[in-house]
């Protein structure tokens, strides 16, 4: 499909042109005609909205491919400051140029720098699951914070030491912002590339990861331990003040099953933003797990992750299906391991029976599919660094109930490639996300195929 090869080449080319350059002919830069208001919710119609703009998007591509092409070989610093303006020029009718401006710096540069040390800092330690957190919370959180709450079967011990606080961590003077990974991660590879690095960065939230054992491929009850854990010992370290959670994937569910089951979460969580949520499991699972079967995609979270699972049955009962606390979901209706994605049936989808405020955006409802903040590189891990998807998040920590598409220029965000403040690099290293989790998938043991029990306490949730 010659569409969708033309965009997915915007978001590889830089990555293909330094593997194998080769000399290319310069070509007049080519406008992009952006549709605004293509509004595609629907996979059925995304060909033909695609089909309109591939010829633009394909000399795009080539253009782009022929910079690095001629620069690459040399270099120099003036060829660098050349690519940097080169990519201006594109950006100005594309959006994509900053960001690829500023990866192509870095990599030009011998993959050095800021960026790449970054990384490894998410992959080295941010990512690590032993970590010593001493500080007492104000108040007891364990066993209970609440005699409300569900047991623990995990030691506060383990339970604390998952916790990985950055050593710039204020204890309240800034929001702290609890990060939960999705699938097959752990929350330092999983948002230190991209959410996490934009935190750091500023003075709206807090980052803390929580780095869930086994990259999140166990129990997901168990996983809602670590979570549930995590938002009171955080708020009562940092002067009882109010936190919020951000969460990729399946880290929604760990969260919402913390919040149904440990309601002393509620009291002290101001937000909870998901990106790529699937509060309703997902129909693709079967393509990772045949129930019943040991095959390599038979994790037990996998599992439980299927449309209408036992677990996800009993985690929608009794309004687990509604927000608990101002939530804000943002998914894609490319997404390729969460499906459906589209409204108004998405797995992401919440309901707001409790009256607390919840933001439900489909990315293509707002952007289209042409426009680089809907096109398909905004797949189940490209929502990470999507400009509109960070830009309702920071509105969401900065106001009070869930982000609002009233208050963020959807049209400046919906032009952008990525988030500002985020590389080529950074960019990379998200969607290296996932064939790091099919490695972690592949050598997870044990596998049965089994959906794990029902903990005693949530069995009353369990559908007939």
């Amino acid at each position: 499909m010659p569409s969708i090869a033309a965009s997915l080449a915007i978001g590889l080319l830089a990555g293909s042109a330094l593997a194998t350059p080769t000399p290319a002919k310069r070509e007049a830069v080519t406008s992009l005609a952006v549709r605004q208001d293509a509004k595609i919710t629907d996979t059925n119609l995304l060909e033909a909205a695609l089909s309109s703009a591939s010829a633009d998007l394909a000399s795009l591509a080539s253009r782009g491919e022929a910079i690095l092409n001629d620069v690459v070989p040399t270099a120099t610093p003036t060829a660098i400051s050349q690519l940097a303006d080169e990519f201006k020029s594109i950006n100005d009718t594309t959006g994509l140029g900053d960001i690829l401006a500023s990866g192509a710096k870095v990599l030009l540069n011998g993959l050095a720098g800021g960026d790449y040390q970054q990384i490894a800092n998410a992959y080295l330690k941010e990512s690590s699951t032993d970590n010593s957190n001493p500080r007492q919370p104000i108040r007891p959180v364990y066993p209970k914070a609440s005699p409300n709450d569900a047991p623990y079967s995990l030691s506060e011990a383990a339970l604390r030491k998952v916790i990985y606080i950055p050593p710039g961590f204020t204890y309240g003077r800034v929001q702290p912002v609890i990060l939960l990974p999705g699938t097959g991660a752990v929350a330092g590879q999983n948002f230190g590339p991209n959410i996490g690095k934009l935190l750091m960065n500023g003075e709206i939230g807090d980052p803390v990861y929580v780095n869930i054992p086994r990259e999140n491929l166990a129990d997901i009850q168990l996983a809602a331990e670590y979570a549930a854990y995590a938002v009171n010992y955080i708020s009562g370290i940092s002067q009882g003040k109010n936190v919020s959670t951000i969460s990729w994937s399946a880290g929604s569910l760990d969260g919402q099953w913390a919040l149904k089951y440990w309601p002393s979460n509620r009291q002290h969580l101001s937000n909870a933003i998901r990106i790529s949520p699937d509060h309703h499991g997902s129909e693709l699972e079967p393509l990772l797990c045949i129930p019943g079967t040991d095959i390599p995609g038979c994790t037990p979270a996998i599992v439980q992750q299927a449309y209408n699972s036992t677990f996800i049955r009993t985690l929608r009962n009794n309004d687990g299906d509604s927000a608990y606390v101002p939530t804000t979901n943002i998914y894609t209706i490319f997404d390729e391991i969460v499906q459906p994605q589209s409204d108004p049936n998405a797995s992401a989808f919440l309901k707001d029976a409790r009256g607390v405020g919840v933001t439900n955006v489909e990315l293509q409802s707002v952007c289209g599919a042409v426009a680089p903040g809907g096109s398909f590189n905004n797949n189940h891990e490209g929502v990470l660094y999507n400009a509109l998807a960070y830009s309702l998040a920071i509105d969401a920590l900065t106001h009070s109930g869930p982000g609002s598409l009233a208050r963020v220029d959807t049209s400046a965000e919906c032009a952008k490639f990525a988030a500002d403040g985020l590389s080529l690099a950074d960019v990379l290293a998200t969607h290296a996300l996932i064939p790091l989790a099919i490695g972690a998938i592949l050598v997870y043991e044990p596998k049965n195929g089994q959906e794990a029990p029902i903990r005693a306490y949530a069995q009353k949730d369990i559908p007939a």
